[in-house]
């Protein structure tokens, strides 16, 4: 469904990717863990155009989207939420969730989505008309998480989506993640915490230094001497 093939990106003069493939199937959950810096980000960024690979190239369903702008992948069915979740403050909850829907493709299905997220994030029904600022952290990310799926996707990218939250709420958002996979969403995930997010995975791999360095079934990874050491301090 979407495979990244031997991408190299950079900033400037700085490479940051060599080399990274990886690929996501239909209907899986897939984790990319790896250090600060490692390019997990860069990794998401060039998916959804907003970096341009030096060399490489990105599929979907086949079609190259290398090179694409952002708004045309989105319409294609490639939904970002970004680290940090980059709301607009004084925008309401609602006006956040008609902006996810601008694109004429999730337009035409702007109420079923809207019925959708309610469906999953219930608060956000009661936050409607109250701007993204006044929102907890944990509301802050279903917020972000709800605008991407008004985008009517068929592959979420979630980077670090646990950030800064309360053990509570971290637990609440892996459940939610859950729940989205569930419902017949593709999701790549990149996420700081690395037991749960390897726990949920179907297939995952490690970045280190910007190359690919492990791949294997979320159990296997958590169950790999290299990963216990290096990520979960055993």
């Amino acid at each position: 469904m979407l495979a990244v093939e031997s991408i190299n990106v950079a900033y400037g003069d700085l490479q940051v990717l060599w080399d990274v493939s990886l690929s996501v199937r239909q209907g899986e959950l897939v984790a990319l863990i790896g250090a600060n810096g490692a390019g997990k980000t860069t990794t998401l960024r060039a998916i959804t155009g907003l970096l341009r690979p030096r060399s490489g190239r990105i599929l979907f369903n086949g079609s190259n989207l290398t090179g694409l702008s952002p708004h045309r992948i989105v319409e294609l069915g490639i939904a970002h939420v970004p680290e940090g979740r980059q709301l607009f403050p004084l925008m309401t909850v609602e006006e956040h969730l008609l902006l996810g829907s601008f694109l004429p493709r999730a337009r035409a299905r702007r109420a079923q989505n809207l019925e959708r997220v309610f469906g999953i994030f219930p608060i956000l029904r009661e936050r409607l008309h109250q701007p993204a600022e006044t929102l907890s952290g944990g509301e802050q990310q279903m917020l972000a998480i709800a605008r991407a799926l008004m985008s009517d996707p068929q592959v979420l990218l979630l980077d670090e989506p646990s950030l800064g939250l309360a053990p509570l709420v971290v637990k609440e958002v892996f459940r939610i993640i859950e729940q989205i996979h569930r419902e017949g969403v593709t999701v790549l995930l990149v996420e700081q915490n690395v037991q749960q997010a390897l726990a949920i995975a179907d297939r995952a791999f490690v970045l280190e230094n910007g190359r690919v360095v492990l791949e294997g079934s979320g159990s296997e990874l958590l169950d790999h001497p290299e990963v216990k050491k290096a990520y979960l301090g055993l």
